[in-house]
């Protein structure tokens, strides 16, 4: 298994503890993962190697040069959608965690005053982005 560059505020986590991993999911986000969405990403998995990254990125070819120095087959990411539709031309695939508004007794995260719990991973295959002419 390939291990990268540890930047500032990047930490590396296996799923599960002690277990030898046979994916590596890179996870580029402000937001740590929630363990609910640890846990689902072992169910979907297995064992399996977590690079979590919060540092910003220049553009989609920087996350996806990330991405091979640590060898990682799959990607979860927080990013405009201007830059998933990069990725998924580029033949990356991200997985997208949706999260739903709920209560704050039953929340797991909280951000911008609204409260939220994780529902399920989704594959992003591709992004649409229409335009319309203004003048």
């Amino acid at each position: 298994m390939k291990i990268g560059p540890l930047k500032p505020g990047m930490q590396i986590k296996p799923l599960p503890p002690g277990s030898e991993p046979k994916h590596t999911i890179y996870w580029l986000s402000r937001h740590k993962p929630l363990g609910s969405q640890l846990q689902e990403l072992e169910r979907l998995f297995g064992p399996c190697l977590l690079v979590y990254d919060p540092n910003s990125f220049t553009d989609a070819q920087d996350i996806i040069n990330r991405m091979k120095e640590w060898d990682a087959d799959e990607l979860a990411i927080v990013a405009p959608l201007s830059v998933i539709a990069k990725l998924t031309e580029a033949g990356v695939h991200p997985l997208w965690a949706e999260m739903e508004v709920v209560p704050k007794e039953e929340a797991e995260a909280q951000t911008g005053g609204r409260y939220y719990r994780f529902v399920k991973f989704r594959r992003i295959k591709a992004v649409k982005l229409e335009f319309e002419e203004l003048a």
